[in-house]
């Protein structure tokens, strides 16, 4: 297994278990989020998107599957966001109002993803926009359509 490989599975790992500041381990101080939200994230952006929805869907899971290393330090894959919401949440860096606890389950469409990876950082992790994925998605399922999130 190569290293940019297993620093992505281990971030996406990080991720599915809750271990919030594992994942910030893995990022790089540059890193940006993209194609989730019509605007990118920085590293603390990230974290807090991150934060808020396991706030309000603690068993969130990227499911990340089907992951290939292409280059020394590009690895791309699929993810399919799934989870239960057993709370309320906001999302404070996407300005959503307060999401209500609605007791429905998640599940978007399989997205497919690159990761950019320097020195074992994760500097870059790009989300390919598919209908009906993405935080819109995310929302919607719960039966809320906030036009305001971008």
């Amino acid at each position: 297994m190569a290293i940019a490989d297993d620093t992505v599975r281990s971030f996406a790992t990080a991720i599915d278990t809750n271990e919030l500041e594992t994942v910030a381990e893995y990022l790089d101080a540059d890193f940006i989020f993209s194609g989730w939200a019509q605007k990118s994230l920085n590293k603390a952006d990230f974290l807090s998107l991150i934060s808020s929805l396991k706030e309000g869907i603690p068993g969130l899971s990227l499911n990340l599957h089907n992951v290939l290393e292409s280059g020394q330090d590009t690895v791309t894959g699929t993810i399919h966001i799934s989870g239960y919401q057993s709370g309320s949440f906001v999302i404070p860096v996407l300005g959503t109002p307060p999401i209500p606890q609605m007791a429905k389950s998640v599940s978007l469409p399989t997205e497919e993803v690159t990761f950019h990876v320097k020195d074992n950082l994760i500097t870059a992790f790009q989300v390919k926009h598919v209908e009906g994925g993405g935080i819109r998605g995310l929302v919607r399922q719960l039966g809320i359509d906030l036009t305001i999130v971008p």
